[in-house]
């Protein structure tokens, strides 16, 4: 394992140069800010939060976490306004984001620098909202993590590279603040996959003891682990079942058989034919739902595909079609597919009723009376054959997906993209070429490390 270590190490953490261009930067960019702030309010303030912060940013990352503290008299509009107005002064190419608040991205002497607002809170009882905790984690996490910071790169690249890092929606899996505070927990990268390799979903951890039972009873994610400068708040609450099990796997995989795919996997090449060739030899049918890609940040876009994904996937199955699974994929267009057992189904099929001599029989009788075949007795129910109002899977979702969308459950952003342009497409026509490794992944799944061998 060392040796694998060895070669990842040079690839991760920063050169002393590296190091020394961050801070030039930070200083410049700091004083910048603080300068168009005091601008509107001499009390205003900014730091640099995050990774870069801590001294557990990855040597390739070019990212700037930089916040702007505001007294609590503020509203969330008048911050808005005032970061708006400083990114316009100190950054370039700056996009307005939204997640509790807005906060702005932009770039500044060649890094990515994301400009967020908080309030300046002398204890945590007073938060109005996530990013508020932020420098709380901060300084938690500085005053500890001398030594490891190491630990925790190597803990980042093993996650990235298993696909597992990032609690954002698109991913949900480890954060860089729960790998931060799992190394702290277990004291290097190491004893972290030794410890992951036994987890099972329910696990609970925390920097010191906790109550087990107890916070099984108040959160509900696969691994649990206590936030240390809030007990009421769950650190891992985003990591989803998936991502959890694969880094479980990718544990015991590379404690048993150390390598550097682990950490940088070669990138999974298909071609079309391979997709065809996969889909042929299954005997099943694919359906894609696609459309324009909505213009909002994937944290809101991927919860509503999937939940469309689901309200999709409920429409067929009430119709009698046999969906095994599928996906949600975004580029320069959505992509929602699905994989059916069948695309067509046959005209009639069978419908069971009440009991005989049950209290429903009679209506059952009168509204049945002119269907495809006249009400019969079977095994002490009624049944009658009917008609299927689809016998196409295409056909039951163009239906679906027409008039007002949004009565019918489909999320707001993808039910406008939906109304600018909507494609229902069936078999090889699935296989758009900007969807076609999603598709890939799905019908022949392959563990990042194995690429090597695949």
């Amino acid at each position: 394992m060392q040796q694998v270590i060895e070669r990842v190490l040079p690839r991760i953490v920063p050169t002393p140069e590296e190091e020394a261009e961050l801070r030039e930067v930070e200083k410049a960019l700091i004083a910048r800010v603080d300068e168009a702030a005091r601008l509107h309010d001499r009390r205003l303030y900014s730091r640099l939060l995050g990774s870069a912060s801590r001294g557990t940013w990855l040597r390739y990352e070019k990212d700037l976490d930089v916040f702007i503290f505001f007294p609590e008299e503020y509203t969330k509009q008048e911050m808005e306004s005032i970061v708006t107005q400083v990114a316009s002064q100190v950054l370039v190419d700056t996009q307005k984001r939204y997640a509790e608040h807005p906060y702005i991205r932009g770039r500044f002497m060649g890094y990515e620098v994301e400009l967020v607002p908080c309030y300046a809170l002398r204890e945590l009882s007073g938060i109005r909202s996530a990013v508020d905790r932020t420098p709380f984690h901060n300084d938690y996490v500085t005053s500890r993590i001398g030594g490891l910071e190491n630990e925790v790169r190597l803990l980042k690249q093993f996650l990235k590279g298993i696909s597992c890092y990032g609690a954002e929606a698109k991913v949900e899996g480890f954060s860089g603040y729960l790998c931060e505070l799992l190394v702290l927990k277990f004291g290097s990268f190491e004893r972290v996959l030794h410890s992951a390799a036994t987890w099972k979903p329910g696990v609970v951890l925390g920097m010191g003891e906790v109550d087990e039972r107890r916070e099984r009873r108040r959160f509900s994610s696969p691994l649990i682990f206590i936030d240390p400068v809030d007990e009421n708040r769950n650190v891992a609450g985003a990591l989803s079942l998936q991502k959890f099990s694969e880094f479980v796997y990718a544990s015991k995989c590379f404690l048993s058989s150390p390598r550097v795919s682990f950490f940088f996997p070669p990138p999974r090449r298909v071609s079309r034919g391979e997709v065809e060739e996969a889909l042929g030899s299954r005997g099943t049918a694919l359906l894609s739902v696609r459309f324009p890609t909505p213009e909002v940040v994937e944290d809101i876009l991927y919860p509503q595909l999937r939940k469309t994904h689901r309200l999709l996937r409920r429409q067929l199955e009430v119709a009698g079609f046999r969906v095994l699974g599928g996906g949600v994929h975004s580029g320069r267009r959505c992509h929602i597919f699905f994989e059916l057992l069948e695309a067509a189904l046959p005209g009639a099929h069978l419908h069971l009723g009440p009991p005989v001599n049950s209290s429903h029989e009679e209506r059952f009788l009168s509204r049945h009376a002119s269907a495809l075949s006249k009400p019969f007795i079977l095994n002490g129910r009624w049944a009658v054959f009917v008609r299927r109002r689809h016998t196409r899977a295409e056909e039951l979702l163009r239906e679906f997906l027409t008039g007002d969308l949004r009565s019918k459950g489909v999320p707001k952003h993808v039910a406008e993209a939906m109304q600018r342009g909507l494609e229902v497409v069936q078999g090889e026509e699935c296989l758009d070429e900007e969807a076609l490794l999603s598709i890939a992944e799905y019908l022949t799944p392959l563990f990042p490390w194995e690429r090597e061998q695949g």
